[in-house]
C-alpha cells in the first residue's frame, strides 16, 4: 500500500509542479486589475472624482476631460456590490474626493457578477484587489479559466511580450475604437436580449434588486458623511439597443432612480440613454461608446459636474 501511495505521488508530482508554475506565472501577467489597484494604492489621496461601474463607464468616460483629478476604476461587468467593495477598500484615504460617478444601465439593478454567466471574473477581485469572496476557487487563475485560454495568455505575455492591460494611464478602456467597430444593428438586438431580466419580480431577482438599492443607499450615506456628490448616469445607447428593451424593466429602472435621487440631496440621476447628441459614429457597438463618443460623453459630464460644484 505504501508503495502504491509513493508511486501515485511520484506520478502526480509533475502535474502539481506544472499547475503550480502555471498559476504563479499567470498571476504575474500585468492586467487592468493589478494596474488599477496599484494606481489607487499610490494616488488615492489625490483623487477628486472617482468613476466606478462596468464597461459602460470603463469605455465611455475618459478622465482626461475633467477639470478634477479623476480616475476610472471601472472594470468589465463590475456590479454595484463590487463598486462598493472597491470604494470601501480606499474610502479612508480618499481625502480629496468630491464626486463619484456610477453608471446605471438597463440591467444594473438586477445583476450581481457572482451569480451571472461571467462569475469567473470574481477571481480578479480576490487575487488582485485582495477582496474577500465567497468561493475558495476565486483564489486561483487556473480554476477560473479554460486551459487553452490560460496557455494562450502565457504565450502572449512571455513570448510575445503583450500584457493584459487595456486601460489608459487614468483607467479608461482604450480597445473599443472607431476603427474596429462592431455591427450596431446585430449587437443592439442581441445585447438587449442578453440584458433583459426575464422575470424582474421573481424571488431571486427581487432579492438582487433590493440588495442593489441597499448598496446605492450605502453609497449615498457614505458620500453624505464625506461631503461627496454621487452622480448616477444612464449612458447613451444606439437605437437598435433602445428599441429592443423590455418596457417594464426599463421603466422600473427610471422610476427607481428618479425616486432615489429625490430622496438624497447629494445624489443626482442623469438619463442620457436617448440623448440626441450621440450618433452612430460615436458607438463601438450598440451599448458601448468608442473613443469619439467617450470624448463627447466625458465633456458633457464634465460640464454638468462643474455646474453643480
Amino acid at each position: 500500500m505504501k508503495r502504491f501511495i509513493l508511486k501515485t505521488c511520484l506520478l502526480l508530482l509533475p502535474i502539481v509542479v506544472l499547475a503550480g508554475s502555471m498559476e504563479y506565472l499567470l498571476r504575474q501577467i500585468p492586467n487592468d486589475y493589478t494596474y488599477k489597484k496599484g494606481y489607487l494604492d499610490k494616488h488615492a489621496e489625490e483623487i477628486e472624482l472617482l468613476i466606478l461601474g462596468s464597461s459602460d463607464a470603463y469605455y465611455g468616460i475618459n478622465p482626461v476631460y475633467f477639470s478634477q483629478n479623476t480616475f476610472n476604476a471601472c472594470h468589465v461587468s463590475q456590479t454595484l456590490d463590487l463598486d462598493l467593495k472597491v470604494f470601501n477598500k480606499y474610502q479612508d484615504r480618499l481625502n480629496d474626493l468630491k464626486f463619484i460617478i456610477i453608471p446605471i444601465s438597463y440591467p444594473t439593478l438586477w445583476v450581481k457578477l457572482e451569480s451571472g454567466v461571467e462569475s469567473w471574473r470574481i477571481k480578479n477581485y480576490a487575487l488582485y484587489y485582495g477582496i474577500k469572496t465567497k468561493s475558495p476557487e476565486d483564489n486561483s487563475e487556473l480554476l477560473n479559466g479554460k486551459l487553452g485560454i490560460n496557455i494562450e495568455r502565457l504565450y502572449k505575455y512571455y513570448v510575445k511580450k503583450k500584457n493584459d492591460i487595456f486601460s489608459s494611464e487614468l483607467g479608461w478602456g482604450t480597445n473599443f475604437s472607431s476603427g474596429n467597430a462592431a455591427d450596431l444593428e446585430k449587437t443592439g438586438k442581441a445585447t438587449a436580449s442578453y440584458h433583459t431580466i426575464k422575470t424582474i419580480y421573481s424571488k431571486e431577482n427581487a432579492k438582487i434588486f433590493t440588495e442593489n438599492i441597499e448598496i446605492l443607499n450605502s453609497f449615498a450615506e457614505l458620500c453624505n458623511r464625506k461631503d461627496v456628490k454621487l452622480i448616477l448616469i444612464t449612458p447613451p445607447a444606439y437605437r437598435s439597443y433602445r428599441e429592443n428593451l423590455n418596457a417594464e424593466q426599463w421603466n422600473k429602472t427610471i422610476e427607481t432612480m428618479d425616486d432615489f435621487a429625490a430622496k438624497h440631496n447629494n445624489c443626482y440621476y442623469i438619463n442620457w440613454l436617448e440623448n440626441p447628441d450621440f450618433t452612430a459614429a460615436d458607438f463601438y457597438d450598440a451599448n458601448h461608446l468608442n473613443e469619439i463618443g467617450a470624448k463627447k460623453l466625458s465633456e458633457k459630464l464634465a460640464c454638468y459636474i462643474d455646474s453643480i460644484k
